[in-house]
């Protein structure tokens, strides 16, 4: 794999993911970065178990297709709500859209390589499906209530931007395995 920088936040932005969550405002201060490290160490454990099951493989085409999902492949750059969109994972289909003109503008914006690129993404996604299919919703493992009134608390909702966090987290250190190996202390060594 090349040498080159992850476009994908780090640690250090994880809590900022966090405020764009729509339910940011109903999370009590004391329990923010305890929530953000709880998803984050989250994706970095589910990310070495992967990388040690395919044996480092950074083909992730083909771990997507050796999990049982449909990989589309869709030659559009997808925007909606003015918001551009790289991929889709749909569990009840067991499908990965991929959307390679978005993600094309994206590499080229990173100074990546197509492939390497894809394989980002589609890594991001593989988070996704693992939480479905045996990790279980990071969104879930931290939830806010749905509508307060005074004191009367109604319905439970979950935190989105804990699984994008949890996904960058599984991205990132699937790749940093990748480039280097982990020392015994967890800090990363080059090859």
């Amino acid at each position: 794999m090349a040498d080159f920088t992850l476009p994908f936040p780090g640690r250090e932005l994880a809590d900022r993911e966090l405020t764009y969550d729509p339910c940011y405002g109903k999370i009590p201060q004391k329990d923010r970065g305890v929530i953000v490290e709880k998803a984050w160490q989250k994706g970095c454990r589910a990310a070495r178990e992967a990388y040690a099951r395919f044996g480092g493989s950074t083909d992730f085409k083909k771990i997507v297709r050796e999990s049982g999902l449909e990989l589309i492949e869709k030659d559009i750059d997808y925007v909606a709500g003015g918001q551009r969109y790289f991929s889709d994972y749909v569990s009840g289909q067991k499908t990965v859209t991929l959307y390679l003109g978005s993600v094309r503008l994206w590499a080229q914006s990173n100074s990546l390589d197509l492939l390497t690129a894809e394989n980002l993404i589609l890594s991001h996604e593989y988070f996704h499906f693992l939480e479905m299919n045996g990790l279980g919703l990071t969104s879930k493992e931290y939830q806010v209530p749905m509508l307060k009134l005074g004191p009367v608390k109604i319905g439970r909702t979950g935190i989105h931007a804990l699984s994008e966090i949890g996904a960058h987290a599984f991205a990132r250190t699937y790749y940093e395995l990748a480039e280097g190996e982990e020392s015994e202390d967890g800090k990363q060594t080059e090859l």
